[in-house]
């Protein structure tokens, strides 16, 4: 007995070969996909076929062997292993489709159509035939032809809208829209639900000027043929706004809500769009017009508040003046208290009718930022802006007026009460982490302006350690500009901080005067390269161009090693371009940039600009 025992052991400790073999293959299979993922296909090859060899019959290594062979254009080989296994497998209709595919790439157009016939012949009712000739046909950019055998299977599976996207694909491709747009809207009629699929679809072409106008077109022609259906409309409605005719879309959308009997919803969900892209006109006429045909709607208040703030976008994006103030005053100019009247009356109606709504504290606190960055009157912007923080705070979970207070106070060269301002902010449990990351720079920078850089760098530190956030970029450039400059002394970069805070205060020949001092008392400081250049940015902002490019041109004779110097050809070729009007002047300058500072991070922009400059000459 205990000889059978002994004989057991010694079996048991004999290696296994069929285990041991399954792992090798396993090992080898994983080593082949590798390097085929990798692109690396000759090693690939290699390895799958060692494993066609273990395993001849294992469909995976076969597809591997054929996959690479086909990479690397080996199509006799394919050709050869292809026809091995259709022997032994002939009823396998994918063979045939893969060597019809290796026929078309030789160019043997005949064999490759017999082969295909035979893998129809095989399958005729498998739709998955007619879609794997059809890549294969695509691959070869043979678009005609995968077009005509997709038409042929949805013929042999009487099914109408089936392989609608890959004959729209197809048809793209080979510049025929009116063809793949009439597809794709067949499929949108007979499935509604479709719409966004084809918007993805279609926001691959849209950027081709041809494609878009074509799709607009077929659009045009199926919504009058179809008039009662919703998602042709929301499908015309989107190309219009992606070819940016807002005002066309606008008008389908009011269609669509007359269908739809929705009382102005649809309409509103247009202007919220159209708000969101930009398209401030339309969405203030939508807006309005939503207001003045559904007075009884509950969501009036909304409309209107919207409304006020699409006008006010619009006075912004259409570059309605500033305040043109006088430096230290806080009284707006007329020009700018004409421009934003129209939204601030809108703005005062709307907290008038809804006291006590979130669109009342919406509207003032609107307001209060257009009183304070629009007119620079900060008065009638804290007197509002205190009316409504508490409950703004308490009510609606909002910070933002208790952080513009603060901003008003650094305006107002009061950074003790910003700082007090914002430290007080810190504490709310409505404050997200994003807005607490941009209050905690706000008092750096503070402090910065105050000279105090110690303190700055160790309230920057938790914001640089917090990678990953949009604050941690400025916290490190603010860290970075002290840790430069700061030594040997602080003075320098304190007066530059002063400038700075000036600038902050809208005080602009106040800071640029300023600079020049930094400029004179320093020379031998690194500061003073910065001095040059922010002395210019201000020159310039209070419109005396030509004292701009005299100061750049200062500070390039002047610092003729300064690590920035890239920079100032770069702001001295666009002053020149753009508002002086010298454009051989402007091309020299950006020619010596790309010249001098070859990897510049300028140096993008300056070959486009060089490029249009150039175009311009011709």
């Amino acid at each position: 007995m205990k000889y059978i025992v002994f004989l057991f052991l010694i079996i048991a400790a004999l290696p296994r070969p069929l285990a041991a073999q399954a792992a090798d293959e396993r090992n080898t299979l994983r080593l082949a996909q590798t390097y085929e993922q990798a692109g690396r296909y000759e090693d690939a090859l290699r390895y799958y076929e060692d494993l066609a060899r273990m395993n001849p019959q294992n469909s995976a290594y076969f597809e591997g062997l054929r996959r690479t062979l086909t990479a690397l254009k080996r199509y006799d080989d394919v050709l050869r292993v292809l026809t091995t296994r259709m022997q032994r497998q002939t009823g396998e209709f994918q063979l045939w489709v893969h060597r019809g595919g290796v026929y078309l790439q030789k160019g043997e157009l005949d064999s490759a159509d017999a082969d295909w016939e035979q893998a129809i012949a095989i399958h005729s009712k498998n739709g998955q035939a007619y879609s794997m000739i059809a890549d294969q046909c695509l691959n070869a950019r043979e678009y005609a032809r995968a077009i005509r055998y997709l038409r042929r299977g949805r013929e042999a599976l009487q099914s109408p809208q089936i392989f609608a996207f890959e004959i729209a694909r197809a048809s793209m491709m080979s510049q025929d829209f009116d063809t793949a747009m009439d597809e794709y809207l067949g499929y949108l009629r007979t499935v509604p639900q479709s719409l966004y699929q084809i918007q993805q679809q279609l926001s691959m072409f849209s950027e081709i000027p041809e494609a878009l106008e074509a799709a607009v077109r077929r659009a045009r022609v199926q919504v009058d043929e179809y008039p009662g259906n919703e998602s042709l409309r929301y499908l015309l409605s989107w190309l219009y706004m992606e070819r940016k005719d807002y005002a066309a879309a606008y008008e389908v959308y009011r269609a669509i809500d007359r269908i739809k009997n929705a009382g102005g919803m649809e309409i509103l969900k247009f202007a919220s769009r159209a708000f969101n892209d930009g398209a401030y006109r339309e969405a203030a006429r939508a807006f309005k017009d939503v207001v003045d045909e559904h007075p009884g709607a509950s969501f009036l208040p909304q409309a209107e508040f919207q409304h006020a703030r699409s006008l006010e976008e619009l006075y912004e994006k259409e570059g309605v003046p500033e305040a043109l103030t006088p430096e230290g005053t806080s009284f707006p100019s007329t020009e700018s208290v004409s421009s934003y009247q129209g939204a601030i009356s809108l703005y005062e109606d709307v907290a008038e009718k809804y006291p006590g709504q979130p669109m009342a504290s919406e509207s003032m606190y609107r307001i209060g930022l257009i009183k304070f960055r629009r007119f620079g009157d900060t008065d009638g912007a804290l007197a509002i802006l205190k009316q409504i923080s508490q409950s703004r705070r308490n009510v609606f979970g909002k910070a933002d007026a208790d952080i513009l207070i603060g901003d008003i106070y650094v305006a107002r060269g009061d950074l003790s009460a910003a700082i007090a301002q914002y430290d007080a902010v810190l504490p709310s449990r409505q404050v997200e982490d994003a807005t607490r990351r941009q209050v905690q720079f706000k008092i750096a920078e503070a402090y910065f302006f105050a000279g105090r850089f110690d303190t700055v760098t160790t309230l920057l530190n938790p914001l640089i350690d917090d990678v990953g956030t949009d604050i941690a970029n400025d916290a490190l450039d603010l860290s970075a500009l002290i840790a430069q400059y700061a030594r040997p002394g602080e003075l320098p970069l304190q007066r530059y901080a002063r400038a700075l805070f000036l600038e902050r205060q809208k005080k602009y020949s106040e800071a640029a005067a300023l600079t020049a001092d930094i400029i004179a008392e320093f020379p031998s400081h690194d500061i003073v390269d910065l001095a040059w250049l922010k002395k210019a940015e201000l020159e310039q902002r209070t419109g005396n161009v030509a004292a701009a490019a005299e100061s750049y041109g200062s500070f390039l004779a002047q610092r003729p090693e300064s690590f920035l110097r890239d920079r100032g050809l770069f702001h001295l070729a666009q002053l020149a371009e753009q508002q002086l009007g010298d454009s051989p002047r402007a091309l020299e300058l950006y020619q010596q940039l790309l010249n001098d500072h070859p990897y510049s991070q300028f140096i993008p922009r300056v070959r486009e600009r060089i490029l249009e400059l150039r175009k311009g000459e011709s």
